[in-house]
């Protein structure tokens, strides 16, 4: 980054919030909210920016507890310029979170992978190498 754009990302905005920022990305950004998700993770949007870096989230997490399993679809989509709409702030505002697919029945949720939540798997199949228990003969 060059002393130039961290100057400008420095006048821009607040102390409290340039720190914020700066902790949660590691970069210096600079932009207009676009919306806030059900998580709470903000995006924001800012054309200036090269190719590619235009839009991206705050997540609302610590950021040793940030994971991108917590960015829903619609907003996905609108990050990776799928969509240049982006989707309303009420869910039942939205018409494409209306209809929700058949493969999506479950409103979307965070991968647990790591936590107590995680779903664990069980074996139900009888092994098919047995561990060797040798015998041998007792000694009078």
């Amino acid at each position: 980054m060059s002393l130039v754009r961290f100057l400008k990302f420095s006048l821009r905005q607040s102390p409290l919030k340039n720190f914020e920022i700066y902790r949660k990305l590691d970069d210096a950004k600079w932009g207009r909210l676009v919306g806030v998700d059900e998580l709470g993770n903000r995006y924001y949007e800012n054309p200036e920016e090269r190719y590619g870096r235009e839009r991206w989230c705050l997540p609302a997490g610590r950021p040793s507890k940030v994971d991108a399993s917590q960015i829903p679809p619609r907003w996905h989509s609108w990050l990776h310029k799928t969509t240049d709409e982006a989707p309303k702030p009420n869910p039942a505002e939205d018409a494409a979170a209306l209809h929700r697919p058949k493969w999506m029945a479950f409103p979307h949720y965070e991968n647990y992978t790591g936590t107590k939540k995680a779903t664990v798997t069980f074996n139900t199949v009888r092994p098919k190498v047995e561990p060797w228990a040798p015998k041998a003969p007792t000694r009078d």
